[in-house]
């Protein structure tokens, strides 16, 4: 085994992704008869266990995947859906005779038109009219032996795309439209992997349309690693990245006690800090000082400030300007504190929305900071606490001037 290597903000291939295994089968079990919604928080390694699907995909699936970054309109999401089948070297002449049948002399020299120019015809043709349409092309592989999985990465945000630029009207025919998909009996062979990094059914609720839309998916979800396997994660990658060939066990425990919940952004964070200090002082083992100053000078310096900024940034693009506000300032406090009371939070969001606002808009509030890995809830002991000690730490530092 090379890997793992350090592969932090993008997608983990092959030996990068690491102990993933349960989540993996998981998705594929539900598969056989179901679709599935991934949840999980920014930078868990959601769009890697997805593009593993395709990486590997098992007997009898074909799967495939679509990068839907910047599609902000109902259209574009069929015609990237569209291009990607007719791209798949396994559904490709299936598909361009479904075409040739469906959009007759439109597409008679579809063996000649490349990649680019299948996109832009494909978006001419069904413009009028892409649920008909869309949903016609698809059921061409509707026959088909093989189950084929389509893999759409972060539902949430292309929501939120299209109510930007065409309003929630817009929204809500391409969710029920989306839904009669997944339902038709023509395409009972098609699986579909949704992705979704953020609160889907806040989402939801803001355009109004409610979890009747999605109900028909089984949630799985991404944890952080279990304490052990993130262990052997650390010794890994510091074997192959490091050069060590000395690993103490303190160092191991060190890592994991600088991050808290051991997810595997922050660790190669840690550890890629950690060994750019090694190095530095031409050091050929790591000490436990260099570790602390790796992660207060380095992992949480201003260098690395963008491995973390989007953890605050989102919330401007998630919330109006009040709601924003008052995130900010709850997110703070259990920062602050180390961990908090839910009534006493509720009694600083009622102060700080000058009790202007419904119990049931903190309730949704705190479950959104959860689902986006900000805050974990305690039920037996009721309270809040930071997920993990890095984001308390880069919170505190960052933003503790946040207003009262």
């Amino acid at each position: 085994m090379d890997g793992p290597s350090f592969v932090i903000g993008n997608i983990a291939k092959g030996d990068d992704l690491w102990d993933r295994d349960d989540v993996i089968e998981d998705i594929w079990k539900v598969l056989g008869k179901g679709n599935v919604l991934l949840k999980a928080p920014r930078r868990f390694g959601k769009s890697s266990i997805m593009y593993r699907l395709y990486e590997e995909p098992r007997d009898d699936f074909v799967v495939v995947f679509e990068d839907t970054e910047g599609i902000s309109t109902p259209l574009d999401f069929v015609t990237t859906l569209l291009s990607g089948i007719h791209q798949h070297e396994t559904l490709r002449v299936r598909f361009k005779e479904g075409v040739k049948r469906f959009l007759k002399k439109a597409f008679s020299r579809i063996d000649e038109v490349g990649v680019a120019e299948f996109r832009i015809k494909i978006r001419e043709e069904i413009k009028e009219n892409y649920q008909e349409k869309g949903v016609g092309l698809l059921k061409s592989l509707g026959d088909m032996d093989e189950k084929i999985v389509l893999v759409v990465d972060e539902l949430p945000v292309l929501i939120q795309r299209i109510e930007e630029k065409d309003g929630k009207r817009t929204v809500k025919d391409f969710l029920h439209w989306f839904r009669q998909v997944r339902q038709s009996p023509g395409l009972q062979n098609l699986r579909w992997v949704v992705g979704g990094s953020i609160g889907i059914e806040h989402i939801l609720k803001q355009m109004s349309v409610g979890t009747k839309v999605i109900n028909d998916f089984e949630i799985v979800r991404v944890e952080p690693f279990s304490e052990e396997d993130a262990k052997e994660y650390i010794r890994a990658l510091l074997k192959n990245e490091g050069k060590l060939q000395r690993i103490t066990s303190k160092i191991v425990d060190k890592v994991i006690a600088l991050i808290g919940a051991p997810v595997p952004y922050f660790i190669q964070i840690v550890l890629k800090e950690s060994i750019h200090q090694m190095r530095r002082q031409d050091r050929k083992t790591l000490t436990e000082e260099m570790m602390e100053r790796a992660y207060y000078k380095g992992a949480l310096g201003p260098a690395s400030r963008t491995y973390f900024e989007h953890y605050f940034t989102r919330l401007s693009e998630y919330y109006d300007e009040e709601k924003e506000r008052i995130a900010k300032r709850l997110i703070l406090e259990v920062a602050r504190q180390g961990e908090v009371k839910k009534k006493a939070l509720y009694r600083l969001f009622n102060q700080a929305c000058g009790g202007r606002m419904k119990e049931e808009v903190f309730s949704y509030l705190m479950t959104d900071l959860e689902n986006d890995f900000y805050v974990t809830y305690d039920t037996e002991k009721g309270s809040y606490s930071f997920s993990t000690n890095i984001l308390r730490d880069w919170w505190l530092r960052y933003y503790d001037l946040v207003e009262e």
